[in-house]
C-alpha cells in the first residue's frame, strides 16, 4: 500500500506556487495528489473559510470532503478553477482599494503553455522576460491593471505533466 503524506506534499507544492508567483515567467513542478495535479493545488489552497468555483472537468468531491471549502459562483469565489482564463478574468472579483486581498485567484488548467508570446515586466523579473502563455490578445488589456493593487493572481497548471507558471497582479504584459 502506498502511503501519502498530504501535509508534506502540500508544503512542497505551496513552495512551488509561491516561487512561480514571486518570479513570473518561471516554471515549477507540482507533485500529484490523488493522481491529479489539479486536486493537488486545490488541496494546498482550499480550506473551510474560503470559497471556490470549479468550471473545469475535474471532480472535486474528494477535495470538498477534505477541505470543507464553500462552493460559490465565479463572481464571488476566492479561487476559480477553469480551463479558459480569457472568459473568467472578466468575471473574477478584483478586490477593493481598502481590501485588495479580497480578489480571486485563478487556476487555469491547460494542455500546454503554447499560445501568445508575451513580454513580462515587473517585480520578480530581471528587466524583462519573454514566455508563451495560453491566452488571447484581449487578455493583456484585461490583465494589465491600471488600478493597482486591484487585480488577480493567475496560475497555469499543465494537467499532463504538473508544470506550473503564474502571473502576479504586479506583472505588466506586452504583446511580442
Amino acid at each position: 500500500m502506498n502511503i501519502v503524506d498530504i501535509e508534506k506534499n502540500n508544503r512542497e507544492n505551496f513552495r512551488s506556487l509561491l516561487d512561480c508567483l514571486s518570479m513570473p515567467g518561471s516554471t515549477n513542478k507540482i507533485e500529484k495528489l490523488f493522481d491529479s495535479y489539479v486536486l493537488s493545488i486545490a488541496s494546498v489552497l482550499l480550506y473551510s473559510e474560503v470559497s471556490y468555483a470549479n468550471s473545469s472537468k475535474n471532480d472535486f468531491t474528494l477535495i470538498d470532503t477534505i477541505t470543507n471549502a464553500k462552493k460559490e459562483d465565479i463572481k464571488n469565489a476566492d479561487y476559480i478553477f477553469c480551463e479558459d482564463v480569457n472568459e473568467v478574468l472578466l468575471l473574477a472579483k478584483k478586490g477593493t482599494f481598502l481590501n485588495p486581498d479580497f480578489s480571486a485567484t485563478i487556476i487555469c488548467i491547460v494542455d500546454s503553455f503554447e499560445g501568445t508570446l508575451l513580454k513580462l515586466k515587473g517585480p520578480g523579473i530581471n528587466i524583462q522576460k519573454e514566455e508563451y502563455y495560453p491566452v488571447n490578445k484581449e487578455f493583456i488589456n484585461q490583465f494589465n491593471n491600471k488600478s493597482f493593487p486591484l487585480g488577480n493572481e493567475i496560475f497555469f497548471i499543465n494537467k499532463n505533466n504538473g508544470m506550473l507558471r503564474a502571473l502576479s497582479r504586479t506583472t505588466k504584459l506586452e504583446l511580442m
